[in-house]
């Protein structure tokens, strides 16, 4: 029997993004990345993190090509900003909080 403890770690979101979330409209596959990111990120205390397209894989089950289409899809949406600098680097993703400017 699955029994988790905040103790083990937890993600803080504020109750204003959460609520704004979930008025939010967008895929499955869309929240499994966002999820994500928000854990790599704000459940490590960060507001960015660089995260390679098989953690993704590995963390949500998808396929790569499914990641890359949902990744590309939030950063239209102005939900996620990535920048890659270098083709050698892993990409840095981080959650954009100014629900103001996300696209539907």
């Amino acid at each position: 029997m699955a029994s988790p403890q905040k103790e083990n770690g937890y993600t803080a979101l504020s109750n204003e993004i959460v609520e704004k979330l979930a008025k939010y409209r967008i895929s499955g596959e869309e929240w499994q990345i966002l999820l994500v990111v928000l854990r790599k990120t704000y459940g490590w205390q960060k507001t960015e993190d660089c995260i390679s397209l098989s953690q993704f894989v590995d963390m949500t089950g998808l396929k790569r090509s499914n990641v890359v289409r949902s990744i590309h899809k939030l950063v239209s949406k102005k939900i996620l900003g990535s920048i890659n600098n270098d083709t050698t680097y892993i990409t840095k993703y981080w959650f954009i909080k100014d629900y103001d400017n996300w696209k539907a």
